[in-house]
C-alpha cells in the first residue's frame, strides 16, 4: 500500500505575508546589527583591561583564550551581518533593474546572435536570480543568528568558567585543583555529547539504552551549553542541517567561512596589544628596557592604557632633595607580594574599619620586601611607601608612590630600576623594570 505523506499544517495569511516580505526587517536589524558589532571591540578593550588589572596569574591564562574567542566571534558576526547586507543591496538593485527593463534581454545588433542565445541561456531567467538572491539574503540571515547564539552561548559558559576559577582562588584551592576541577567538568560534558552522537549511528539508533536515554541526555547537554536562546538555536540550526545534510557545497562554504572568520580574529588578537599582555613572558619583558622612556612622555601627551613599570607621576617633581614615582601592582603580583609576606594577617577578631587599617599598613610593610628599588644602579633602602590610584581610560589602577629622599640623581640621564618578586623563570629570576628620565640640574 502506498505511504501518503504526512499533512502538513496551513501557514496563517499573516505569517506567510510576513515571510514573503521579511527583507524589510532583515535591513532595518541588519543595519542595526553592524552598527552594534563594531562597538563591540571597544567593550572587548575594556574587559581585557579590567581582567589584566583585576585577576590573578592562573585566572589570566584563561582569560587569554576567552578574550580571543570573543574576539574571533565579534569579528564573524561583522561579516556576516555585512555580508547579508551586501546580499540584500544585490537583491534590491536586481529587483529594481527587473522593474525598469521588464522585457529582460532585447536583442540587438552589438553582439553576435549565437552569443546572445547564450547569454539569455545563462543568465535570462532574471526572477529566478532575484528568488535566490532573497533565499541567500534569508537563510544567511536566520543561520548567522544562529550560529551567533550557539558561540555567544558558549562564551557566556566561558566567562562563567572564568568566575568559578576565581572564586575558587578565593576559597583557597590550588591550581592544579581547580584545573582538575573544570577540566573534569568540560570533560564530562564533552564525553556526554559524543556518546550521544554515536547513538545516532545505525549500529545504536535501536538500543534500548539509546531509545531510553538519549533524548533525556540530549536536552540535558543544550540546556547546559544553550542557557540563552536554546529554542531558537535549536530550531534554526536543525532546521537547515534537515534540508542540507547531504549538501557538500553547504559544508565547504561553512569550512571557508570558519576559516576566514577564525584567520581575521587571530589577526585582530596579535595586533591588539592588551591581548598578548596576558601571556607571562610578554608581561615580563614589558617595561625591561632602560633605554627606552616611557610612552606617556614621548608622546608628550597621558598615556591612557595599563602601567607596567613605574612612571614619574604628572605632579611629582624631580629634585635631588626627594623623587617621587609611582609602581604599579596589579592582580597578577599582588597575589605574589601576599604569598610571599612573612607578617602575620589581622586577628580574626577584627572587623571593620580597624580590619581594614591594619591590613593596609601589612600591605606597605610586607611590601618593602617585594620590591627592591634602585636609582641610577645605587640600591636605595630609605624610601617612603604609600598606596595610590592611578587613573585614566584604562581604569582605577593600583599601585605604591615611592618617595627616595636624597636620591643619587646626575645631570642628564637617570634610570629608576624596580625589581619585584613576580618570578621571571623557575630559576630565581624575578620581574624588573626601568624608568628612563632626564635631569637638567639645580637651577642656576
Amino acid at each position: 500500500m502506498e505511504q501518503l505523506p504526512a499533512p502538513t499544517r496551513q501557514k496563517p495569511k499573516w505569517l506567510h505575508k510576513l515571510e514573503q516580505e521579511s527583507w524589510q526587517a532583515e535591513l532595518i536589524i541588519s543595519g542595526a546589527a553592524i552598527f552594534g558589532c563594531l562597538q563591540l571591540p571597544e567593550i572587548i578593550v575594556s574587559a581585557e583591561q579590567y581582567c589584566l588589572l583585576n585577576y590573578d596569574r592562573d585566572t589570566l591564562y584563561i582569560c587569554y583564550f576567552a578574550i580571543i574567542y570573543w574576539r574571533i566571534l565579534v569579528f564573524g558576526l561583522i561579516g556576516i551581518f555585512i555580508f547579508h547586507f551586501i546580499v540584500r543591496a544585490l537583491w534590491i538593485g536586481m529587483a529594481g533593474l527587473n522593474s525598469v527593463y521588464a522585457g529582460g534581454f532585447r536583442p540587438n545588433e552589438m553582439f553576435s546572435q549565437r552569443f546572445q542565445d547564450k547569454l539569455r541561456e545563462e543568465y535570462g531567467d532574471v526572477d529566478a536570480t532575484i528568488r535566490q538572491l532573497d533565499r541567500i539574503g534569508s537563510g544567511i540571515f536566520g543561520l548567522g543568528f544562529g550560529i551567533a547564539g550557539v558561540f555567544f552561548n558558549f562564551g557566556v559558559v566561558g566567562v562563567l568558567l572564568i568566575f568559578l576559577h576565581r572564586w575558587l582562588i578565593v576559597l583557597g584551592f590550588s591550581s592544579t585543583t581547580m584545573l582538575l576541577i573544570i577540566g573534569g567538568f568540560i570533560g564530562t560534558m564533552m564525553t556526554i555529547s559524543v556518546v550521544t552522537m554515536i547513538m545516532h549511528s545505525k549500529r545504536f539508533q535501536d538500543h534500548p539504552l539509546t531509545i531510553k536515554y538519549q533524548w533525556r541526555i540530549t536536552q540535558l547537554v543544550s540546556r547546559f551549553t544553550y542557557p540563552l536562546a536554546r529554542r531558537y538555536i535549536t530550531t534554526s540550526l536543525n532546521l537547515v542541517t534537515s534540508y542540507s545534510t547531504s549538501s557538500k557545497s553547504l559544508l565547504l562554504y561553512s569550512l571557508g567561512g570558519m576559516v576566514i572568520v577564525l584567520t581575521g580574529g587571530i589577526v585582530t588578537s596579535i595586533n591588539d596589544e592588551n591581548t598578548m599582555f596576558f601571556i607571562d613572558q610578554v608581561y615580563h619583558r614589558m617595561g625591561n628596557d632602560s633605554t627606552r622612556l616611557t610612552r606617556e612622555f614621548a608622546n608628550g601627551e597621558l598615556y591612557q592604557g595599563i602601567y607596567y613599570r613605574p612612571i614619574l607621576l604628572p605632579e611629582s617633581t624631580i629634585d635631588p632633595r626627594g623623587l617621587s614615582f609611582w609602581v604599579p601592582l596589579p592582580e597578577r603580583e599582588l597575589a605574589f607580594l601576599e604569598a610571599g609576606c612573612s607578617l602575620l594577617e589581622p586577628d580574626s577578631d577584627l572587623v571593620g574599619q580597624a580590619r581594614r587599617a591594619i591590613e593596609r599598613q601589612r600591605l606597605l610593610q610586607c611590601a618593602r620586601d617585594y620590591l627592591t628599588i634602585t636609582v641610577n644602579g645605587q640600591t636605595v633602602s630609605n624610601y617612603v611607601l604609600k598606596r595610590a590610584y592611578v587613573e585614566n581610560a584604562a581604569g582605577s589602577q593600583f599601585g605604591l608612590t615611592v618617595f627616595v629622599p636624597g636620591p643619587p640623581l646626575r645631570t642628564g640621564d637617570n634610570l629608576i630600576g624596580v625589581q619585584t618578586k613576580y618570578p621571571y623563570d623557575d630559576r630565581g629570576n624575578w620581574r624588573q623594570t626601568y624608568t628612563p628620565f632626564f635631569y637638567l640640574g639645580p637651577p642656576s
